[in-house]
């Protein structure tokens, strides 16, 4: 299809911006989940009661029987450095630690999202959960108004402040005061009110849907009063929902002891016995089972074999003759003259085909019921000495499902009677299968706030529940389809479903058929608009991936670091794997160890396997330990898809031949994945023909494979391509980061897809600078000369490339081509980037990495030589920049970037000369620093931290200057820079109960001339003719920043979002920017309305004008909750599929002001007028912008198609009909 060809700044235009000069530790903690929809009015916040234990072992060491220390500080009331504890750190402090962790969290626990009561074993006054009336203890929404003051959350974490330890450990009053509490008659104090305590008549409301958990925790095993009876013992008859249970049945063995008074007996009756009538309840059959019991399987098969033994006598005068008679039948010799030696006796084997309902993986119960959780602190409560046959499951944090879990589950093993202290650290396991929760056996200290955090977080996924897919990112195989069709790409992922993700396709317009008769064929019919992705036949990636029936032939590359070469990502069980000795352990995550035997090598065998989609060892038994995914694609979330076709960019020396030869290669997608890899899919049919797992996930990898796995990122960062010429060879080059997955970036030759192959992999793998999280720094100093000043060097430049999360910036007249990817003035080809966040100097710099020649070295341009740490090299990094081509010579001659601080950095780079490279303005000094209010009017004294890239226009409007008769209009020359603020990486920026700074967009005047060198080579910046007060119209202004915007707003205009209806909105210049007011301003602002707006992606020129449309998001972290503790209902209702809201607002980047035509069809009637109210902001879908030219209209495609909204188009001017109206 037609591409536009890169339109450099038009000549006028440049001549306009020239003016005289041609004329007279880890600062930003990324969070490594996406943001999830939210909730709206059916949420129902669960009920959780916490039980703790504070008896006398409690104040022993995490790791001793005897009393701790109290010594205080990092290791003994909070963990050290490297997040550990000391070994005589005692045990309540430890406890206290973890609570005040996880409550204090507002992120995983928001205001009203969570019901606690709370309890302990011995002392205080809150050490009953089953008061009578409401006391401080019971039953209430988190940060819930007691009296006046939201106290319910501090009142806990005042309990947990004052635990003291003491007495035994009598742990059945816990779980049996808890089950009490919950079958309390139903009144106004009953946890099952909707306002407990309170006296509306919300307070005698009682929902039968809300869930009920108890979170029960212990430092070592029971003694004391029993209680609980017969529960697993006896049978269940069958009641609604709930079928019978039978104690003989081969489905309930995993369940079923014949003891009684166990802490499994009061689980299994919390869960069994319906803790209130469903008829006194309100909308008792709204509860449902979670969607993973939904989608588990039908049945899951267990099957276990153990050598059978028995018991004989051996004869012999002595000992000695008896064990050697005992050891000729292949015995064991005991002990005595009878009964003294154990020999085989054949096999034994039991199966059971588990149905789900019973399979204690999953929570089938509709009645009301409460889920027990369990953890066990200490080695006391974590190992059972007295029952040592039981063999724990290999995962402790919380238990799996293998080792003696099947025995139990088959029958093989039955549950052991709790007659003695050093078998009951087993109830607590048998607890939480008997409550359908999970057992955690923490045996180190830093484990224990994982555990709260995991369970809550459990409790949290089941009580809001989630659409099965959530859309990502997008992209598109052209913009204009006046001519030719285009398809429309966009990422799913789905947190529901392991993590899963794909990406697909549907056409931007349906196939027209017309009449196109000739001579020959009078009817013959002609398709105006093909299809283009005809070839997908409906089918997403991950349906091309998993419908693969060997992954033998997946082209999966890596990085080496034996042979700084790409390889292919195998390990042969012959040949190994081309990974370096330090690879090959990162990736085993150990820290020694020969990988070229097993069991080394066989793990290896099977992570490498597992990445590169073999299945067959995904399982729940021994023999398949590997985590069981619903697909062979993981999840896309914040890597941009980016579309790769026929070469598209506008350079000489040769270029138009390298067209050609490539104008037909294979069109690919290449996206980032949270599997580990880059994938590249053929946009013509989704199949897979690249992947690459760069070096930077490699310690990750294993990771994946686990049954608990835990989502981070892994490659999320989002690529890009571009043309360069090497020595005399044009090449593609395909540049790709990790975003919040790790530091750095990688680049790929991915020039024709026909020569892809693994034989070629040294080739296809250009460099790889990717790093993990907390790589450490190689010792240099083992090595020498040549190597270690190389390896030294890479430490240093090391020092500033962090987490490079920004999407890359597009050139605004060809959207397939990144501007990034560029030809320097020394006539070098390089990509340009900003170093990120996180990087160990935290400093902002400018990133110039050489793609040609074989010195691919790095250059680092800093904008500030601050001392890291301190003013703008502390918690700092650039964002991804704007380049930009002054004379349209193809070369880049200036960069705009923004940081984490709010600065907008200006880099000269006009020079000839590397060595000249340079941040503009002198030292420390940005183009400008934004600051913002708190509220919408209010004081401008917050940072705003910058992420996306600027987007540049030369400025082409007028000032007058001088007054009366001698007042004049001349062009007011400069560079218009616009930017938005705002950040979405952090756990802050996310939550909804503190204040989300407003956020801002702004577009300042860079009033800077150029002119050429005296050498003709190159432009250079235009040192200014003085003051220009006396003779402002022939007067070349000095180059000078904007500077920081004052709290009144100056020195730019303030320009308003007024609200028309609902979220539409026109744009108000409430201080106009025109020839008459310009000499008064250097630019204009615009705050963003809406809680938590802000500008996350980057910004285009609509139709080719000066309007931009900007397209800014709330995630959904920071939307308001329309559910309150008062407000709740258990009656469905849409959930969001999307992760926030987003609005397309279209402004001029010259003055801020609204479009001069109306582009926003307001009343939707297909005509563009007066009656559209102005409007030139609206809510669009959320997903990555896509703007398609149809003729005479603009389609927006956001969110990858579906609802689509039809835009007006600028007119065009009529004495340049190839040119729009810019205004």
């Amino acid at each position: 299809m037609p591409r536009t060809n890169r339109i450099p700044f038009q000549k006028n235009l440049l001549a306009i911006a020239m003016g005289a000069a041609l004329s007279p530790a880890w600062a930003l903690e990324l969070v490594q989940e996406p943001p999830l929809p939210t909730s709206k009015s059916a949420f129902v916040a669960p009920n959780v009661i916490i039980s703790v234990d504070d008896s006398g072992s409690m104040n022993f060491g995490v790791k001793t029987d005897t009393t701790g220390s109290t010594a205080t500080g990092p290791g003994y009331t909070e963990p050290d450095s490297t997040g550990k504890w000391m070994n005589d750190a005692r045990r309540i402090k430890v406890l206290q630690y973890a609570l005040k962790k996880v409550f204090n969290d507002k992120g995983l626990i928001p205001e009203n999202k969570l019901r606690i009561a709370w309890q302990s074993m011995n002392n205080g006054t809150q050490k009953n959960v089953n008061a009578a009336g409401m006391v401080t203890n019971s039953m209430r929404p988190i940060d819930a108004v007691v009296g006046t003051s939201k106290v319910h959350r501090d009142n806990f974490l005042a309990f947990v402040d004052g635990l003291a330890p003491g007495s035994g450990t009598p742990l059945h009053r816990l779980p049996s005061q808890a089950d009490a509490y919950m079958r309390r008659t139903l009144n106004s104090s009953s946890p099952w009110s909707t306002d407990p305590g309170g006296t509306g008549s919300k307070a005698t409301e009682y929902l039968g849907c809300r869930r009920n958990y108890h979170i029960l925790m212990t430092d070592g095993r029971w003694n004391g009063a029993v209680s609980g009876g017969t529960q697993d013992g006896t049978n269940w008859p069958s009641l609604g929902d709930r079928l019978a249970y039978s104690t003989t049945s081969d489905q309930t063995k995993i369940y079923y002891d014949n003891y009684s008074d166990t802490i499994s007996d009061w689980a299994f009756k919390s869960w069994m016995d319906p803790l209130q009538t469903a008829s006194s309840l309100k909308d008792s059959d709204k509860i449902k089972p979670s969607k993973i019991y939904d989608e588990a399987p039908a049945t899951e098969f267990f099957t276990k074999t153990i050598n059978k033994f028995k018991i004989v006598t051996v004869s012999g005068s002595n000992s000695a003759k008896r064990k050697t008679a005992c050891e000729a039948i292949s015995g064991e010799y005991l002990s005595g003259t009878s009964d003294n030696c154990k020999v085989p006796d054949g096999t034994e084997t039991k199966s059971v085909d588990l149905q789900k309902y019973w399979n204690p993986k999953y929570n089938p119960a509709t009645w009301p019921h409460m889920v027990t959780y369990t953890i066990g602190f200490s080695d006391d409560a974590t190992t059972w000495p007295g029952a040592s046959d039981i063999i724990g499951p290999s995962n402790k944090v919380p238990f799996g499902y293998d080792n003696s879990f099947v025995d139990l589950v088959t029958g093989l093993q039955t549950w052991p009677a709790m007659d003695t202290e050093d078998k009951r650290a087993l109830d607590l396991w048998h607890s939480a299968i008997n409550g359908r929760g999970r057992f955690y056996s923490v045996s180190e200290a830093e484990d224990l706030a994982k555990a709260f955090t995991e369970i809550i977080g459990k409790i949290n996924e089941e009580s809001a529940p989630l659409p099965d897919e959530i859309a990502g990112g997008g992209s598109t195989s052209g913009y204009n389809v006046s001519q030719s069709n285009a398809g429309i790409f966009a990422s799913i992922y789905s947190p529901k479903r392991g993590w899963s993700g794909s990406i697909t396709a549907t056409r931007a317009l349906e196939p027209e058929e017309y009449a196109c008769p000739t001579k020959a064929d009078p009817s013959l019919k002609c398709v105006r608009f093909p299809d283009t992705i005809a070839g997908w036949q409906g089918k997403s990636t991950a349906d091309r991936l998993d419908e693969l029936t060997s992954v033998d032939n997946r082209l999966v590359l890596s990085w080496s670091d034996d042979t700084s070469k790409g390889i292919p990502f195998k390990w042969d069980s012959t040949s190994g794997i081309g990974y370096s000795t330090a690879q090959k352990l990162a990736l085993l995550n150990v820290t020694s160890g020969d990988t070229s035997l097993d069991p080394l090598k066989t793990q290896g065998i099977n992570i490498v396997n597992y990445i590169r989609g073999d299945r067959t060892l995904e399982g729940t038994t021994t023999a398949k330990p590997l985590r069981v995914r619903y697909s062979r694609q993981g999840d896309v979330v914040n890597s941009e898809i980016w579309y790769t076709g026929r070469p598209s960019g506008n350079h000489a020396m040769g270029y138009s031949t390298f067209v050609t030869a490539q104008k037909n290669r294979t069109p690919i997608l290449y996206v980032g994945g949270n599997d580990g890899m880059l994938h590249g899919f053929s946009a013509t049919d989704g199949k897979e023909l690249l992947a690459y797992v760069p070096r930077g996930v490699v310690s990750g990898l294993k990771a994946l494979t686990d049954k608990d796995y835990q989502h981070r990122y892994y490659v999320d960062g989002s690529p890009m391509t571009g043309d360069i010429k090497d020595g005399t060879n044009w090449k593609t080059l395909l540049v790709g980061t990790l975003g919040a997955g790790g530091k750095g970036y990688f680049v790929l030759n991915v020039t024709d897809p026909a020569g892809f192959g693994t034989a070629a992999a040294a080739d296809l793998v250009v460099l790889d600078r990717t790093r993990a999280k907390d790589e450490a720094a190689p010792n240099c100093s083992a090595l020498s000369g040549a190597a270690q000043i190389a390896c030294n060097t890479a430490v240093d430049e090391n020092k500033d490339i962090g987490n490079i999360v920004a999407q890359p910036g597009r050139n605004p007249a060809n959207l397939q081509e990144a501007t990034q990817i560029t030809r320097m003035n020394n006539g070098r080809w390089a990509v340009v980037m900003g170093n990120g966040y996180n990087s160990t100097n935290q400093r902002p710099v400018l990133l110039v990495q050489y793609l040609d020649g074989t010195d691919k070295k790095l250059m680092r341009i800093q904008a500030t030589t601050d001392a890291m740490g301190s003013g703008n090299a502390k918690d700092n990094g650039l964002a991804s920049p704007a380049l930009v081509d002054l004379d349209g010579d193809g070369k880049t001659d200036v960069v705009y970037a923004g940081d984490n601080l709010g600065n907008v950095w200006k880099f000269d780079l006009t020079s000839t000369d590397e060595t000249q490279w340079a941040v503009a303005f002198g030292n420390n000094k940005p183009l400008f620093t934004t600051l913002g209010p708190v509220a919408l009017g209010g004081t401008r004294d917050k940072v705003q931290p910058i992420t996306a890239p600027p987007i540049v226009r030369p400025n082409d409007r007028t000032m007058t200057v001088g007054t009366g008769a001698s007042a004049k209009t001349i062009p007011l020359g400069g560079m218009m820079v616009a930017f938005g603020t705002g950040r979405n990486l952090t756990a802050n920026d996310r939550r909804t109960d503190i204040t989300q700074n407003v956020q801002t967009l702004y577009s300042v005047l860079d009033n800077t001339r150029y002119r050429m060198r005296s050498d003709k080579t190159a432009l250079e910046v235009h040192p200014g003719t003085g003051d220009c007060t006396s003779a402002p119209a022939t007067c070349v202004p000095t180059p000078a920043p904007v500077g920081t915007l004052a709290s009144d707003g100056k020195p730019l205009a303030k320009q308003s979002i007024t609200t028309v209806s609902g979220d539409f909105a026109t744009v108000t210049a409430t201080q106009e920017l025109k020839k008459e007011t310009w000499k008064d301003y250097k630019g204009w602002y615009l705050d963003l309305p809406f809680t938590g707006e802000r500008l996350l992606k980057p910004m285009q020129f609509f139709d080719g004008s000066n309007i931009l449309a900007v397209y800014t998001e709330s995630p959904s972290g920071t939307k308001n909750s329309e559910s309150d503790n008062i407000n709740e209902s258990c009656v469905p209702v849409k959930v969001d599929t999307s992760a926030g809201s987003q609005f397309r607002t279209l402004v001029n980047i010259m003055d801020g002001k609204l479009p001069t035509v109306q582009l926003v069809d307001y009343d939707n009637n297909g005509i563009y007028n007066i009656d559209d109210k102005k409007v030139a902001r609206a809510p669009v879908k959320t997903g990555t912008p896509v703007l398609i030219t149809k003729r005479d209209r603009i389609v927006d495609l956001t969110g990858g198609g579906g609802a689509r909204d039809t835009l007006n188009r600028m007119p065009e001017q009529s004495m340049r009909p190839s040119w729009r109206q810019l205004r």
